[in-house]
């Protein structure tokens, strides 16, 4: 308070028209920073949330968010009315979507969607058993029952047996319950109150749902809409370029035929120059194709026009990523924090080719890279370790340069792989198998500055490096892994 009332002081300055108030801006700000964060408390990912379950992440945190605010309203309301034990029953909600909260933000969706669920339905026959139906605490009931259904994932079997739950505990309701008087009589105007701020709160929570799912398909359209006009544009250019090098055939044959003999020589420069800018832009296609896919996929693809999936033995999986990242973007300007990430992945890069691995992709924040692949080699083990080890010593020689620089974690795994290119626009030359999935284990269980490899890799390694055995550590949906850190 002391700060807020120091802003609101009027503060003058001169002018030609005398002194002029401008107190109000900085509570302005505040306000504006504060409605900021908030919206990115609810519309920004946690690094433990998988992608295609943000739109159900997004919609929870908002629901449950506005649960407990409203279950902490009540309880003062409740004591007011003297209702006690419905009163304590409130802050027993409260904590009950807390930790529903705390579980989505861990990526327990199903935990905090039962939770949650399960603390509606009970709720709401508790509270029309105090008060009566005419208190409409059952038209939440219907409002969440769609609420297992927004995760895209889960079992199918428990979804609907939370909204069978749903529906039981609204006819219960209906059929018995409204047969029964309240345990407590609170006067038609107290009734009234919580029966019109019931419906108001409940198409309050259909209006939130429905405008995060607005945005989510909003932002697919966007995206889907920006590839069709791409699309669009290459199939012009493509046509344009076919009626050209027609147009400039026609026009070689008919000078050709024009001048002869004298007319022929300077046509058929023009051809030879012709084929060299033809060759030249499709000698830049192949290039700009082998910046994203391997040499060997790129040449399948150029030649048979698809590129065949294949099955490895043994390949080295790598991720990197940045320790505290969303902390640390929050501090930075994003051309500043984009300048960054170049740097890192520029370097990253440069070890990658160096050392005969493949690159993947990047994630945000993660660098994915595999070794044995396309061509199969019996040194990929060692060769991602090396490569990891300098990708080390780079963050580390940038840290003594900025010591607000990034900190990087690494995981490696090997074993059996498949690797092929997806879709057929925009290529994308990707891995899938259990390897991957462990390898960003590795990187999750690793710690800053650290190389944590499983013990597949450190079999292949031997003696060659150095290594710390951690034990077997408990993976996420993995088990216990035996792990090391390369020294």
């Amino acid at each position: 308070m002391p700060g807020v009332f120091y802003s609101m002081i009027i503060i003058t300055k001169p002018d030609l028209h005398g002194a002029k108030p401008i107190f109000i801006m900085q509570p302005l700000r505040w306000l504006w920073s504060l409605l900021v964060k908030l919206y990115l408390h609810f519309d920004t990912l946690p690094r433990r949330v998988a992608i295609q379950n943000s739109r159900f992440y997004v919609v929870a945190n908002v629901a449950q968010t506005g649960a407990w605010m409203a279950h902490l309203g009540w309880f003062f309301v409740l004591l007011y009315l003297d209702v006690e034990p419905l009163a304590w029953v409130q802050l027993f909600s409260v904590a009950c979507y807390v930790a529903a909260i705390v579980f989505n933000r861990f990526a327990y969706h199903m935990v905090s969607m039962t939770i949650s669920l399960s603390e509606i339905v009970l709720h709401q026959i508790v509270a029309v058993m105090f008060l009566g139906v005419d208190a409409g605490f059952q038209y939440f009931i219907p409002v969440v029952a769609i609420f297992p259904f927004l995760m895209p994932g889960g079992s199918v079997i428990w979804k609907t047996s939370l909204l069978l739950l749903c529906t039981a505990g609204f006819l219960y309701i209906q059929l018995f319950l409204v047969q029964i008087s309240p345990l407590y009589a609170i006067g038609a105007e107290a009734l009234g109150w919580f029966n019109v701020s019931n419906i108001i709160l409940s198409f309050c929570f259909i209006g939130i749902w429905a405008y995060y799912l607005n945005i989510a398909i909003t932002r697919a359209e966007i995206i889907l809409a920006r590839q069709t006009k791409e699309l669009a544009l290459a199939e012009q250019k493509a046509e344009q370029e076919k009626i050209k090098h027609e147009l400039t055939l026609r026009e070689r044959d008919n000078e050709i035929f024009r001048l002869r003999n004298i007319e022929l020589k300077k046509s058929y420069d023009e051809i030879l120059e012709q084929k060299q800018v033809i060759e030249e832009e499709r000698n830049k296609s192949r290039r700009l194709l082998l910046n994203i896919l391997p040499e060997e996929t790129a040449n399948e693809l150029m030649n048979q026009g698809k590129a065949t999936t294949r099955y490895y033995d043994s390949a080295t999986v790598l991720f990197s990523d940045f320790v505290n990242f969303t902390g640390m973007a929050e501090k930075m300007k994003p051309e500043e924090l984009v300048k960054e990430i170049d740097v890192y992945f520029q370097a990253f890069d440069q070890i990658i080719r160096r050392n005969n691995i493949e690159k993947i992709k990047t994630i945000g924040d993660a660098y994915m890279a595999v070794g044995g692949l396309p061509v199969a080699n019996q040194s990929h083990a060692t060769d991602v370790v090396k490569a990891a080890r300098e990708m080390m010593e780079f963050a580390n020689e940038r840290l003594q340069q900025n010591p607000s620089a990034f900190h990087i974690r690494i995981g490696i795994n090997t074993g059996p792989l498949i690797a092929g290119v997806v879709g057929n626009h925009k290529f994308q030359y990707d891995i899938w198998g259990d390897t991957v999935n462990v390898a960003a284990r590795m990187e999750q269980n690793s710690e800053s500055g650290q190389i944590n490899i499983s013990g597949n890799t450190f079999q292949l390694i031997g003696n060659q490096y150095n290594c710390l055995y951690r034990g077997k550590i408990e993976a996420k949906n993995k088990g216990r892994i035996e792990m090391y850190f390369v020294q």
